[in-house]
């Protein structure tokens, strides 16, 4: 059957077919719909439902009155050049247009271009809203019923003969696909932006304070802020520190980075022994330009900057999710310069702050004159205090935080104890300083990929000791744990997951999420330069990949003869399938009371001139009531078949 047929068939079996595959690419749009726009959607079927006949021109100008009316309602407030300047809404209101346009041309109940290419245009449509790894399941099953669906209308409303067409053809396409979709040369788009803004998304970040009072860093959220794939094996549990932003100033109730003002001229040293660490990072929108990497970073990211205190950043905020490679030497401490003005905001204090600390501290400082055994006895002072780790701590006095902490509440989280520490240290004569980042779980890490949290923001201490930046973990002096604590952030235990099963299942879901979309659905120009690379140097690569291509053939042709393979109850009806699937190519279609000998006869007296047909019922009758099954006769009945 040509298109051009195709467009002027009107019978309502192939309607329904295209009802079908309107129902299976609309369903993920169902999810982005307003309430106005649903309500419209589910009057048209109702519409459709009741209404047999075709719709007068009156209605369908009603319909479309009402779908523009749905559709101002659904985007009132938003509805504006600023607001459709954003990629999202411009594309919402595509959908909404196309889906008004699409009811009205139903209602007329006669396949035309707009209703036989729709399809196609919401199935694209839908995956500017959805790219994770479920729409790309989801796609490829649409993908195989829209075909089914074409085939099913080509043969007349065969379905279960064009589903088992359909898995052929897809199964013959499926080797080449992956063949295509890993060399087909890629083309870069990283810097096109079409003139539309990103959508407002966001996941906590770092933006160089941290707070004491009630805003301190505490999201116990299970939000994914980034994935990480290392080269190799995830590192040991102490040195996944993620570096976020440096804090130098004391301002009671916060801390900040050093002001504006200050020019520093410091060099930094990238260490050049030690082993390193390669991995690639996906950062989710965090609205801030803050990057993450491990300490000690080893190079400089692509398109970023970094400082002397080993903090990148980009230029602007980060509003859609941003992929990155990093390398690291994983070290406790790196080798530092201070200039007079890093090194006096780094050992700035007012004793009248904090009295008691002071106190403290000049006796430490008097007690111990090498500033490694400052160090260690500032260690013993914090685990002296018996302080309690808790997310759930008092209020803490924000005139006098570090003696309200170490003498009055003694109850805590990461800011409160690296707070302190640095105050004190500073007090005991150490240039200091804090870090905000995030401590990593290796119990949220599989093979070589790591999930990091926003459950895992911690704050630690560095100390400036014999011309290094030594990192300290003081969360690692509390005497005491809560059991509702989330001990993620920088302590060496765990909590106690009620469900151990279901955290591993969505642990391995959430891996292969990351390899799909690390692999597939992030598979630029770039990564297929990468893989095109390794794979001239390492042979072992070129070896299992051919090994991977030959078994992906073989369970392609496994699947294809299985479908092709006739579906019949006996061996006779599977001798005559072929028949049937051309008589009803002819509009001959069998009665579902209809014996085989009516089938026949019926279409014998029809089409006289095929004498085939008498021969074949006769074939038929005497193989299934004469019991004649020898082979001669079997033989003569597939001859007949196809001298048809």
């Amino acid at each position: 059957m040509s298109f051009l047929n195709i467009l002027q068939d009107t019978r309502h079996p192939s309607l329904r077919l295209l009802d079908m595959a309107y129902i299976v690419v609309l369903a993920p749009l169902f999810l982005i719909l307003k309430v106005p726009m649903m309500g419209f959607v589910f009057a048209v079927l109702i519409l459709l439902y009741f209404k047999r006949t075709e719709a007068s021109k009156l209605l369908i100008s009603i319909i479309f009155i009402l779908g523009f009316l749905a559709i101002f309602l659904s985007l009132y407030g938003a509805f504006s050049f600023r607001g459709l300047s954003r990629l999202k809404l411009f594309l919402e209101l595509l959908v909404y247009v196309l889906i008004v346009v699409v009811s009205a041309q139903r209602l007329i109940k006669k396949i035309n271009f707009y209703l036989l290419i729709s399809p196609i245009l919401f199935l694209a449509l839908s995956l500017f809203f959805f790219h994770g790894i479920v729409m790309l399941t989801y796609v490829v099953f649409e993908i195989y019923f829209l075909l089914w669906m074409i085939l099913a209308h080509r043969m007349q409303g065969m379905l279960i003969e064009s589903f088992r067409s359909s898995m052929v053809m897809f199964m013959y396409s499926l080797p080449w696909v992956v063949l295509l979709f890993i060399f087909f040369p890629r083309i870069s788009f990283e810097h096109a932006s079409y003139g539309f803004k990103g959508e407002v998304e966001q996941r906590m970040g770092h933006d160089g304070t941290m707070y004491l009072d009630s805003k301190a860093l505490l999201v116990p959220s299970e939000r994914i802020v980034m994935e990480v794939g290392f080269e190799k094996n995830i590192p040991p549990s102490d040195k996944l520190y993620f570096r976020g932003s440096i804090l130098y100033v004391d301002k009671k109730n916060h801390w900040e980075r050093l002001p504006r003002y200050v020019k520093r001229r410091n060099k930094t040293f990238f260490a050049k022994k030690g082993k390193k660490t390669k991995y690639k990072v996906t950062l989710y929108p965090t609205q801030k330009r803050w990057l993450y990497m491990l300490e000690q970073p080893a190079k400089i990211i692509k398109n970023s900057h970094l400082d002397s205190d080993f903090i990148s950043t980009v230029k602007e905020d980060i509003k859609e999710p941003i992929h990155y490679a990093a390398t690291s030497n994983l070290s406790l401490k790196f080798r530092a310069s201070l200039d007079k003005k890093t090194l006096h905001f780094s050992s700035a204090f007012n004793k009248e702050q904090n009295p008691q600390t002071f106190l403290a501290a000049q006796n430490i400082e008097k007690s111990f004159p090498k500033t490694k055994d400052r160090l260690a006895a500032l260690l013993d002072f914090f685990k002296s205090k018996s302080l309690t780790y808790s997310l759930k701590p008092s209020a803490l006095d924000t005139n006098h935080t570090s003696d309200s902490f170490l003498f009055d509440k003694q109850r805590g989280y990461c800011v409160h104890f690296a707070s302190s520490f640095v105050t004190m240290s500073r007090m005991a004569g150490i240039p200091s300083r804090i870090v905000t980042g995030y401590k990593a779980d290796r119990k949220n890490g599989l093979k070589d990929y790591l999930a990091v949290k926003e459950s895992d923001a911690h704050a630690w201490a560095e100390l400036y000791i014999g011309g290094h930046w030594v990192r300290v973990e003081t969360t690692a002096t509390a005497a005491h744990i809560e059991e509702d604590a989330s001990l993620s952030s920088g302590q060496n235990q765990s909590k106690k997951e009620k469900y151990p099963l279901l955290e591993k299942v969505n642990l391995y879901l959430m891996y292969a999420k990351y390899q799909v979309e690390t692999w597939i659905l992030y598979y630029s120009n770039i990564r297929q330069k990468q893989l095109l690379e390794y794979a001239k140097n390492n042979p072992k690569f070129i070896f299992n990949f051919t090994l991977g291509i030959l078994s992906l053939l073989i369970l392609s042709f496994v699947i294809i003869a299985y479908f092709r393979k006739p579906k019949c109850h006996n061996e006779i009806l599977c001798i005559l399938e072929p028949l049937f699937i051309k008589l009803k190519k002819e509009g001959y279609h069998r009665g579902k009371k209809e014996t085989l000998n009516q089938y026949l006869q019926r279409y014998s007296l029809e089409n006289p001139e095929n004498k085939n047909i008498i021969d074949i019922n006769q074939c038929y009758e005497k193989i299934s009531y004469a019991q004649d099954k020898s082979k001669e006769t079997k033989q003569q009945l597939k001859m007949l078949i196809f001298q048809i």
